[in-house]
């Protein structure tokens, strides 16, 4: 991981600030976030006082990637939501692009869980409650997120009513129209959904499982799907095959286990549309019982990583070198190009 940093401590030299975006914001040394291709840091708009977040990211490191960052300001111009990240400015120098977008005070999903007093099933409801309303905007405008993942969510501030804010949409598609397949496998492991591993094609659904995955860990603070190796990881998410353990889940309502079980349903033409789930019954009749305890004794970041990084390796095992386009490719064949982006991919969802 540390080649990604790397990368950006080498190349600070070439980043020349614009004078309009040196006239207009103070950036701060501090750095909030890296990713295979962007280092993200706080900024204060000289003018307003205010501060938000900035994407500084380089040119010669996305280099034959600039689709990817094409389709994420294209999509950052089109959404305006109070579950999204919103696009506040947007600035460009010879050698790096600068996306100035809203300042998530509040934090990652699971570093504010943890640091409250008390979290119950009800708590969990509302804030994925608040997920289902962003993707329902997003997926409106035929916009699939495709990467979501606890570290892809954030509170917009530290208060216990914040609201929960959808941000990253470097792996985000927008279709042609409702009825396009995408072939091309992305996302972080973990919270792919079985038709990404297995290459069958796929399109809005999955943002519906992978938020399946991250309500379950929010009510047990561990993930459904799990393996002694990156084999067999990613055989049990294929498999679509997971439990509620007694010792865990025995407070856990009925509703909230059916709830995902329509999410984490393995056919993706059967599985609940966004706006079904928003129709379900366990947003009004959540537990309130308080069950921050198990999460944290189960909710282990350290753990999580290595699992993560395990599965990276995994895919390797995976894929086969064939075909040209990456968007019409099958889940036994794939070029060497997929096959480094499907890399730069899984190494960026496992940063943290």
């Amino acid at each position: 991981m540390f080649k990604i940093f790397d990368i950006f401590k080498k190349g600070e030299d070439e980043f020349v600030i614009p004078d309009e975006l040196e006239k207009s914001y103070e950036i701060s040394k501090e750095v909030l976030g890296v990713g295979s291709f962007a280092v993200v840091k706080e900024c204060t708009n000289k003018k307003t006082g205010e501060n938000y977040a900035i994407k500084i990211i380089s040119k010669r490191v996305i280099k034959g990637k600039e689709q990817m960052l094409t389709t994420e300001l294209e999509i950052l111009k089109k959404i305006k939501h109070p579950n999204l990240i919103s696009l506040r400015d947007l600035y460009e120098s010879k050698n790096g692009v600068y996306i100035v977008t809203d300042l998530a005070k509040g934090g990652e999903l699971f570093s504010q869980l943890l640091e409250k007093g008390s979290y119950t099933e009800k708590d969990a409801a509302s804030l994925v409650q608040n997920v289902l309303e962003g993707l329902a905007y997003l997926h409106d405008r035929e916009i699939v997120h495709r990467d979501l993942k606890p570290e892809n969510l954030l509170f917009k501030d530290k208060s216990d009513d914040a609201i929960l804010m959808i941000t990253d949409f470097g792996l985000s598609k927008i279709l042609k129209n409702q009825n396009e397949i995408l072939m091309t496998a992305c996302g972080t492991p973990g919270y792919v959904a079985p038709e990404v591993l297995l290459q069958t094609g796929h399109g809005k659904p999955v943002d519906l499982w992978s938020l399946g995955v991250i309500a379950y860990t929010m009510l047990c603070g561990y993930t459904p799907f799990y393996g002694d190796d990156q084999n067999a990881l990613f055989e049990s998410i294929m498999s679509g095959e997971y439990e509620y353990e007694e010792d865990y889940w025995s407070e856990i309502s009925d509703l909230a286990k059916d709830f995902i079980d329509k999410l984490l349903t393995f056919n993706p033409s059967k599985r609940i549309t966004v706006y079904e789930a928003l129709k379900h019954p366990w947003f009004s009749k959540a537990n309130n019982v308080d069950i921050l305890e198990n999460v944290r004794k189960n909710f282990s970041p350290k753990d999580s990583f290595k699992r993560a990084f395990k599965m990276v390796k995994g895919v390797n095992l995976l894929r086969k070198p064939n075909v040209d386009n990456p968007d019409e490719s099958t889940s036994s064949k794939i070029t060497t190009g997929q096959q480094k982006m499907i890399n730069d991919i899984f190494e960026d969802g496992v940063k943290n």
